[in-house]
């Protein structure tokens, strides 16, 4: 079973000429980044941002963690076909749908998650804990994680099995709860990729903040963020590059899929955090990455949440013998698509710049403006590489 196929639009599909559309991607980051330079002349996020809402649990946690043990031992021991439901629920539902949800209602997924759910029902022994010491929150943990996830994803063999699916589930939930027992339940802030991934996301979201912009700009740095995004948006831009016939005929050639796919995989995320690290100069902007790795997975996976996600939801309700014979066969139009792919990119680099222009002042409030702009030019230059590659990988196959 494959529910990988995430391209609809086309290079053939756009609404404007490729090349006008990389022009247009280059000049929208530089407008913005003038635009703010001549009318943000001191910092605003921080003053317009308040205290955040509290993130309570959701009676809903219930809910999910039944449907996550059924949809686990499903995948083990249910159907081996495509009729079995547990790629969409992985790959579809918890990864792609797991974004557009946080960016409306926050880091809903510190609120479900079925391992905090079942640690807390497990009641494992509290004897000889280490509790995970106050401080800068390290995500590293949930980088490496991350990096497991999307291994499986783009590289692993027979990924859309259900028995694999299922295993790797299985695994990581096992994985994830034995940290917990040694480090304490607050390992899942840091140590669950999905529940970090929820916490980024959920940084735009105008329910969880008052200023959503606000909520990116006072995102706690701490070490590993720049790996984890860096995780999150290479892996992304490795799924476009890796759809392209010329990535198909490298390993034709070159044979042996798996070692090349892994190595392609694991550098591209270190050159997007390398040049995360290098590019950026003296500012430590990485927390702006954040709505561009929004953006463009939105952008990315956008066909796909329309189109398999309720295609999951009617698989798994006919395998309780519901809705016999109904099918789901939305086609996208291709060029209204490519048209939203082009507008989510764009947004998600627009509101990059604005948050890189606020911390750097608010970083440096005593340097004068040229040379607070100066610090920023290197993080301008670096995302419209971010636009030309993504706008690039997205629409040429």
């Amino acid at each position: 079973m494959t529910v990988l196929a995430h391209g609809v639009g086309q290079s053939q599909d756009l609404p404007l000429p490729l090349d006008l559309v990389l022009q247009t991607g280059a000049a929208t980051v530089v407008v913005s980044f003038l635009v703010v330079a001549v009318w943000w002349k001191r910092p605003r996020l921080r003053l317009a941002e308040g205290p955040e809402r509290p993130v309570r649990e959701s009676p809903l946690r219930w809910l999910v963690l039944a449907v996550t043990l059924y949809l686990v031992g499903n995948a083990l021991l249910g159907p081996r076909g495509p009729e079995n439901p547990a790629g969409h629920a992985l790959f579809v539902w918890l990864w792609v749908g797991l974004v557009p949800v946080s960016v409306v209602f926050g880091p809903v997924w510190r609120q479900v998650n079925p391992l905090r759910t079942l640690f807390r029902l497990l009641r494992l022994p509290a004897a000889g804990l280490r509790p995970i010491a106050p401080g800068p929150a390290s995500r590293w943990p949930a980088a490496i994680a991350l990096l497991a996830f999307v291994w499986l994803e783009l590289v692993a063999p027979h990924r859309g099995e259900p028995v694999v699916v299922g295993g790797w589930l299985l695994g990581y939930g096992l994985v994830q709860l034995a940290c917990a027992a040694v480090r304490g339940e607050e390992w899942f802030a840091r140590g669950d990729c999905f529940e970090v991934y929820s916490e980024l996301a959920g940084r735009l979201s105008p329910l969880r903040h008052r200023n959503p912009l606000a909520g990116v700009a006072h995102t706690a740095p701490g070490p590993g963020l720049a790996a984890f995004l860096a995780v999150w948006w290479g892996s992304t831009i490795f799924d476009s590059a890796s759809g392209s016939p010329a990535w198909a005929a490298f390993l034709q050639r070159a044979g042996n899929p798996i070692l090349y796919g892994s190595a392609g995989l694991i550098l591209l995320c270190a050159i997007v955090l390398v040049s995360v690290r290098v590019l950026s100069g003296r500012l430590d902007v990485t927390a702006s990455l954040i709505p561009i790795a929004v953006g463009y997975t939105l952008a990315h996976y956008l066909s796909l949440l329309l189109v398999e996600a309720p295609r999951g939801v009617l698989l798994m309700v006919q395998q309780w013998g519901l809705a016999g014979g109904v099918e789901w066969n939305v086609a996208p139009t291709p060029g209204v698509i490519a048209a939203a792919q082009i507008t989510l990119i764009l947004i998600g680099h627009v509101l990059g710049v604005v948050v890189a222009h606020d911390m750097a002042l608010t970083a440096a409030p005593e340097r004068p403006p040229l040379a607070t702009l100066a610090d920023e030019l290197p993080v301008v230059l670096l995302m419209i590489g971010y636009t030309w590659a993504g706008l690039f990988l997205l629409f040429v196959r």
